[in-house]
């Protein structure tokens, strides 16, 4: 071997010595903002061609378009929000602006319209060309059509006219306020600029003053809404046909406002609201109008006056419309004309009181929670297009409809939960009265009072079906003949979830689907799939023959075509499987036969995303995922043969170091088998001890396979961070005893613990626990009952039951009753019956044994664990001299939203445990505290040597 020869083996070496894990790097806050995700993925219809969102947690975006017969990439630097023309020749997609020019202008506090705007990329997929358009708000293509685009503009920057007196400018102020003010609805939207644009040649057709439009699902039509102005500009709703250019008026007007403009399933025909009333009356009539798709305007099809509508009541403007998939029922809201507002009310003389009634359906906080949604609430009705018969479907009490999956029978499902509204509050849960709705003539016949659980109606209407969670059945309601049938009264197994450890009725496994013409229902136990005569009168089949009980392993549909509606016979089917033993994933091939052959087509030590198939070609897409290995995008035919990584993410993780991750087995105190997730250090030495945190909440081991890459944490502490920098971290898989949840996660968690360290690689005087939200409860409740953790890390922890269960939770304005009673707190009782068991598992009654340093973070805007919780927690171990610290994001909510207070909560973390559990020096923070003075100046991260 020559010199050279031995300098360049020397060379390449030294560059694999790079990779190992003893020169990599571990994990620190820098990298956040690198790390990437894939979003936004989808496949051409053809299955030539992938497009996706390559996007870091903060900076610039890449847009990646696959070309999957010659494996190549174009890339398009800040490109987002994908589309895939139907013909598969073109990608749509805007640009967005430089991240550090749009922080910039955050910056220099920019106002709204002088921010910087995205652009819109077109991009021939065949001739690799890329149209660049500056300025676009918004961009649409047809859902089944091709060959155009449609695209709006940003509002121009208004050039001031110099000409004006004082007089015009001081009146233009005004109309301005109204409209701003809601005195006149029309002025709130002066509409852009719309270009429809040719794809072949570019050629394009501007429209100004557009606030609305939308494509026909052929992509043969586009409608849209013009505000218009006062000179040239017409307000109207107008339809422009892509096949010879021209376009009609619908309705056209001096002013006006136009919403919920839709089309029909086969773009044959069109509907929206308009108010073209040019007074400045406060409260606005809406008409119903209805275009027949032939040439001539649109026509008022319900108004105020309209036969049948309730009398005081209105047409809805915010009111969903929607065609039958046969295009002949018009459904659409009405509602109650609202009382009218009071204008000699002058706002500081008025005293503001909310008063709490203790007849009130719901309670005071949450009716203001939902105040907007019920002011905007309406009532569904429907028009019969042949005869033009009105027929008001829901009233004030049968508020809620459901339609069949296509729209068309002429019956449907209503439901009233408003007798129940208050068994809210302490159940959690509401119960339904459930009917049989006509839509002939809006007649209605009771099916069943006061039921507990999901309803809903079949695709063809013959059958209301429904799961009594109380029972734990499945039950058909016949429309032919008025009768409840039990489905499952005689099988045995269980249809609800049987490992549910909460003091409520277990929820259902779910329903999978309905055949056609309704033959066949199909639902779920926990892990297999049944069919199901709906008359109740053939035996049951178990459509996945056993094998998920007899293997331990769930098997669930995967619906591959989205606007299937119903099993059609010998349709091609996939069961995605999940093994509940070890976790692995994979997919079943069978067909919607009886005793078909179930073909296992792969079954891997990996997560899967459900696949996403090419319309036209038998290609999936789809990712798959290890702890270790990120999410990329794969891409496979149809039986998951010849399966292809086509992106690579998030190169940088080679240099890091990171960990691995293995299922570990022990058995609690009260002797049930358990399960949880160890991860370790690459590097990781059995012969060496290693300071160990704990995380936990409630069953987790099922994420065995979930990659977990570093992002800033909103509450929780991230295995990967930590097991880069040399600990163990464990997540315990928890079960509950009714009343005794505190003891219950002792019994878990602690003999887990011990079980590890029995194995001599776990430091006993250096084991952390976190845990947010009920993992934090269950930190706070540990440290008053054990010294095993040199540190604990509760987040929004609740530290009294008792002022906790008489509490609101302020996001939702509901009582917190419900959460001991029924749900996840797990108490089962009031604090009337047992105030033995809310004394018991309240950790702020035996702060006095706690020899925990405790980091507390609750946050003053926390809408689901009121703050004050906390509070109690840090005040009583601070009378106590306990060491204990609370972290107040302000303004923040239950887990952090912000991404700068994200990053803060993951530094102090860090800093807490590394400290307790590595010895490392204290940080300011920590030692002597940051007083308020300085607030925003010193955060108190630099270490006490």
């Amino acid at each position: 071997m020559n010199r050279f020869t031995t300098l360049i083996l020397t060379i390449l070496l030294s560059g694999f010595m790079t990779l190992s894990a003893a020169d990599k790097k571990p994990l620190d806050h820098t990298v956040y903002d690198m790390w990437e995700s894939i979003k936004q993925e989808s496949i051409s219809n053809d299955g030539k061609w992938v497009i996706y969102s390559q996007e870091p947690q903060e900076g610039d975006a890449n847009l990646y378009i696959r070309n999957l017969e010659n494996d190549s990439d174009t890339i398009f630097p800040r490109g987002t929000e994908p589309k895939l023309t139907q013909d598969s020749k073109y990608a749509v997609f805007k640009i967005k602006p430089f991240f550090k020019d749009t922080r910039q202008a955050k910056i220099d506090k920019k106002k709204k319209d002088d921010m910087p705007k995205d652009s819109l990329g077109i991009y021939s997929l065949y001739d690799k060309e890329l149209v660049k358009i500056g300025l676009v708000k918004s961009f649409k293509t047809p859902e089944k059509g091709y060959g155009w685009i449609a695209y709006q503009l940003e509002k121009e920057k208004p050039v001031k006219d110099t000409t004006k007196t004082k007089e015009e400018e001081k009146a233009e102020k005004k109309d301005r306020l109204d409209a701003e003010n809601g005195k006149d609805d029309s002025k709130n939207d002066k509409g852009t600029t719309l270009v429809i644009r040719r794809l072949n040649d570019g050629h394009e057709y501007k429209i100004d003053l557009v606030t609305d439009y939308l494509f026909s699902k052929d992509g043969k039509k586009l409608i849209y809404a013009c505000a218009g102005n006062d000179s040239t500009e017409k307000a109207g709703v107008f339809v422009f046909n892509t096949a010879d250019t021209t376009k009609l008026a619908l309705v056209s007007a001096k002013k006006g406002s136009f919403k919920q403009i839709v089309w029909d399933d086969n773009s044959q025909q069109a509907a929206f609201v308009a108010d073209i009333d040019t007074s400045k009356d406060k409260q606005r009539f809406f008409s119903l109008y209805y275009w027949d798709g032939k040439n001539k305007p649109a026509t008022v099809i319900a108004d105020t006056l309209t036969k049948g509508l309730p009398e005081h009541w209105l047409i809805s403007e915010n009111g969903k419309i929607t065609f039958s998939k046969d295009g002949k029922k018009l459904f659409f809201g009405t509602a109650p004309i609202p009382a009218p507002e009071d204008t000699t009310i002058v706002d500081f003389e008025v005293a503001k009181v909310d008063i709490w009634n203790w007849k009130d359906p719901l309670l005071q906080p949450q009716q203001l929670k939902q105040l907007k949604k019920e002011l905007q609430r309406s009532y569904m009705a429907v028009i019969h297009l042949k005869n033009k018969n009105f027929i008001q479907l829901a009233d004030e009490n049968m508020p809620n409809i459901r339609l069949t999956s296509e729209r068309n029978a002429d019956l449907a499902l209503g439901t009233s939960s408003l007798p129940y509204q208050q068994f809210l509050s302490w159940e959690g849960a509401l119960y339904d009265d459930v009917y049989l709705v006509n839509l002939k003539d809006g007649s209605k016949t009771l099916v069943k009072k006061k039921h507990r659980g999901p309803v809903n109606i079949s695709p063809a209407a013959k059958y209301i079906y429904m799961f009594d969670e109380i029972e734990g059945d499945w039950l058909t309601w016949s429309t032919k003949k008025g009768f409840l049938n039990n489905l499952t009264k005689d099988i045995k197994v269980s249809f609800n979830n049987e490992l549910d450890d909460h003091p409520d009725y277990a929820r259902s496994h779910g329903a999978m689907a309905w055949s056609k013409d309704d033959k066949e229902f199909y639902v779920y136990d926990r892990f297999d799939a049944w069919q199901l005569d709906p008359e109740g009168i053939k035996a049951p089949v178990n459509w996945t023959d056993g094998i998920g009980r007899k293997t331990n392993t769930t098997y669930r549909y995967v619906r591959i075509d989205k606007e299937e509606r119903f099993l059609t016979p010998n349709q091609d089917m996939l069961f995605k499987t999940l093994n509940q033993d070890d976790y692995t994933e994979g997919f079943v091939y069978t067909t919607c036969t009886e005793n078909a052959k179930k073909e296992q087509l792969v079954q891997m030590d990996y997560h899967f995303t459900n696949p996403k198939k090419a319309e036209n070609s038998d290609t999936f897409l789809f990712t798959k995922s290890t702890f270790q290995e990120f999410p990329d995008l794969w891409t496979s035919d149809t039986h998951f043969n010849n399966m292809k990584k086509i992106s690579a993410a998030n190169q940088q993780q080679k240099d890091y170091l990171w960990g691995t991750v293995e299922l570990v087995n022990w058995v609690s105190a009260n002797g049930d088998s358990l399960k949880g997730l160890l991860y370790k250090p690459e590097n990781f030495d059995p012969n060496k001890k290693y300071p160990m945190i704990v995380y936990f909440y409630e069953k987790t081991s099922f994420i065995k396979n979930w990659y977990m890459g570093p992002r800033p944490s909103p509450s929780t502490v991230r295995p990967s961070f930590y097991a880069s920098r040399g600990y163990l971290f464990f997540i315990p898989d928890i079960v509950y005893q009714i009343g005794y949840p505190g003891k219950s996660a002792y019994d878990c968690i602690v003999p887990g613990v011990l079980s590890l360290i029995e194995k001599g690689f776990v430091d006993q005087n250096k084991i952390g626990i976190q845990g947010q939200s009920w993992g934090g409860y269950q930190v706070a409740y540990l440290v008053t009952r054990t010294n095993l953790f040199a540190a604990g890390m509760a987040g929004a922890p609740v530290s009294d039951m008792f002022s906790a269960y008489g509490g609101i939770r302020w996001g939702s304005g509901m009582s917190r009753m419900f959460q001991y009673e029924h749900t996840q707190s797990r108490i089962g009782d009031t604090i009337w019956d047992r105030p033995w068991h809310y004394i018991e598992n309240s950790p702020v009654f035996r702060v006095p044994d706690v020899t925990t340093p405790l980091l507390i973070m609750h946050n003053d805007n926390d809408g689901a664990v009121p703050w004050y919780q906390g509070i109690e927690m840090f005040v009583a171990m601070r009378r106590l001299g306990k060491p204990a610290w609370l972290l107040n994001y302000n303004g923040e909510e239950h887990n952090l939203v912000k991404r700068q207070n994200r990053k803060d909560l993951s530094i102090r973390m860090q800093q807490f445990f590394d400290h307790y559990l590595k010895d490392e020096p204290a940080p300011v923070w920590m030692e002597s505290g940051v007083p308020a003075t300085q607030k925003g100046k010193d955060w108190g991260f630099e270490l006490v040597k």
